[in-house]
């Protein structure tokens, strides 16, 4: 049998009671509510969690520790989930697992995030670009039209590269958040 280790994990106190809740219409403890949602992202078939429909999101600054006990392979899955996430730690990585098992809105995960901005930079970068384009073309700035068709040209592979980009990113976020 693999050796069990303790790990610490904090939730604010709503996120608490809604464990709560969770685990009254359950009847498990949070340990099990949290290894269930483990098992459940590793690819064992609990539907457990997805079941009860909790209220929206509210914000306290009061926190509640939870303990777990993990299993060495777990632990293991979780740190290497971790890194391909973005949130680099074992108990940020669980906690982002159970938040989004716990509420229906979904969260994004750091490394979601961090793309989404650059998706966001990207395009206001190409629009910077329209606008001195036109910019020029309305105070009859005179330009070359050959520069101008390599400026255009380059715009535009750059806006079907910032596409194609965007579409991947919405696939897979839509795709993580359907369960």
């Amino acid at each position: 049998m693999s050796r069990k280790h303790k790990a610490t994990i904090r939730l604010a106190y709503p996120n608490v009671e809604r464990l709560e809740q969770l685990q009254k219409h359950v009847h498990m403890p949070f340990t099990s509510i949290a290894n269930s949602c483990i098992y459940e992202m590793l690819g064992d078939k609990l539907n457990l969690l997805k079941e009860f429909n909790l209220s929206t999101l509210n914000t306290s600054d009061e926190e509640t520790e939870i303990r777990l006990i993990l299993y060495q392979s777990e632990k293991n899955y979780l740190l290497e989930a971790s890194n391909i996430t973005g949130t680099n730690s074992l108990t940020a990585e669980i906690k982002l697992r159970l938040l989004n098992s716990i509420y229906k809105r979904r969260f994004l995960a750091p490394n979601e995030l961090e793309a989404f901005n650059n998706m966001k930079f990207e395009i206001n970068a190409i629009g910077r670009n329209l606008y001195q384009i036109l910019k020029k073309i309305h105070f009859n700035e005179e330009f070359k039209t050959d520069d101008l068709k390599v400026i255009l040209k380059q715009l535009s592979s750059k806006i079907d590269d910032t596409k194609k980009e965007i579409d991947n990113l919405f696939k897979y976020t839509n795709k993580r958040f359907k369960k």
